[in-house]
């Protein structure tokens, strides 16, 4: 039965609702469960860190192999697969007796939620219902995380507080298995054709989800352009600061001798400029050349890093997460239009699927080396000054990306 009012934007409602759930939990509630765990087996940082390093390499290698179940599925059941194997990372991590339940349960189970949910459904599901608006429905469904990492951290230190973090982290599985399944199942529709609509409501716009190449002539399309390879690394390094700063963000207070609770705030403001910050980034990539958003986004990156390294007190935290926060906001949003302007739309999902993958490769490292460093010198200004001459060699070589023809998306056009 065909839907007389265009639900595309339904779409971007329940990947902003997803995005909140998903990316509130698996990335912005990671620093303040790590810093619990650490305490509660006594043990080293760079042990507890190999939970977020495990999570990112297994998040890479499943994600060609969901994306390949994405295709040739639909998207409801790998996502609910995605969302019960989130969820039972949570709720199985604090009945296990050692800090190695908690690597073994982000590395094996929560990895696989997250890289279906939070890296692969939005782009997927959002690029076949739109064309000409894809960038306005990214940017509103990214809207998402930021939501659930102001919303989340305050209301689950307060459970940890009451409960402890065995039931609070038992909680957070089962709200995240339950929620996510019953918005994924009710609220998906694969395809406007599904329902007798079309991408952007448009009849005369084609559905981009018929716009494919052959599978092996797509992939090569992407991963055979050196062009790719430049933008993904410079991408990946970027989320190597977001790895580094959001995985220790409330340990980074406590480590100054803050409560749990103001180490919470710190991720709360991070998520609220990011809310203000995600759509002026997006339309920035509608306005002006993306190389010089893209410069944008990796100055303010190495800038922000300088200030955590020789920061010693909360309001220097503030100032810090404040400026990173301005880049997390819109780094999703930004990808999205990158990839389109280096790709052409037949390619574009699985441009960005390949983009977010190497990305994370990239930056898997990170977590693992930040709990060393501090472990052996105590604090992680040796780190933050490593990714800033890193950040520097990415911002010189941002000029050499070429970008395809200016888009133009709507066939009609």
């Amino acid at each position: 039965m065909a839907h007389t009012k265009f639900i595309g934007w339904r779409m971007a409602l329940v990947c902003l609702l997803v995005q909140a759930i998903v990316g509130g939990i698996s990335i912005y509630l990671y620093s303040m469960f790590a810093g619990e765990i650490e305490k509660a087996f006594e043990a080293k940082r760079a042990t507890v860190m190999l939970a977020a390093t495990g999570h990112a390499v297994v998040s890479a290698l499943v994600g060609p192999k969901l994306g390949q179940m994405m295709d040739g599925h639909r998207l409801r059941w790998t996502m609910i697969g995605c969302a019960l194997a989130l969820g039972s990372g949570f709720m199985l991590i604090p009945l296990v007796p050692s800090v190695w339940g908690f690597v073994a349960g982000f590395t094996l189970l929560v990895s696989i939620g997250s890289a279906g949910l939070a890296t692969l459904l939005t782009p997927l599901l959002l690029s076949r219902w739109f064309v000409r608006k894809r960038g306005l429905a990214m940017g509103i469904a990214a809207l998402g995380s930021q939501l659930g990492g102001f919303v989340l951290p305050p209301v689950v230190a307060l459970l940890v507080a009451r409960m402890g973090w065995q039931v609070a982290m038992f909680l957070v599985g089962a709200f995240a298995a339950l929620s996510v399944s019953a918005l994924v199942y009710w609220g998906v529709v694969d395809y406007p054709r599904d329902c007798g609509q079309y991408p952007d409501g448009d009849p005369s716009a084609a559905d981009a989800a018929t716009e494919k190449e052959g599978e092996d002539a797509s992939l090569w399309t992407v991963v055979g352009d050196g062009n790719f390879w430049l933008a993904a690394i410079v991408v990946g390094l970027v989320i190597a600061v977001f790895s580094a700063v959001l995985t220790n963000l409330s340990i980074f207070a406590t480590d100054i001798g803050e409560t749990l609770e103001r180490g919470a705030w710190l991720l709360s403001l991070f998520s609220l400029v990011g809310i203000v910050t995600s759509p002026l980034i997006g339309r920035m990539c509608d306005v002006f050349d993306i190389r010089v958003v893209f410069a944008g986004i990796v100055g303010m990156s190495l800038v922000s890093l300088l200030v955590y390294a020789f920061t010693h007190d909360y309001a220097g935290l503030l100032v810090a997460t404040a400026m990173i926060a301005v880049v997390g906001g819109g780094v999703t949003p930004f990808i999205g239009a990158l990839v389109g302007r280096l790709f052409d739309l037949a390619v574009y999902g699985r441009a960005t699927g390949s983009l977010f993958l190497v990305a994370i490769g990239v930056s898997s490292l990170v977590p693992g080396l930040s709990g060393w460093v501090h472990d052996t010198e105590g604090n992680y200004r040796s780190m933050f000054l490593v990714l800033a001459v890193l950040l520097a060699f990415a911002l010189a070589s941002i000029p050499f990306i070429r970008l395809q023809r200016a888009s133009s998306p709507s066939p009609s056009k």
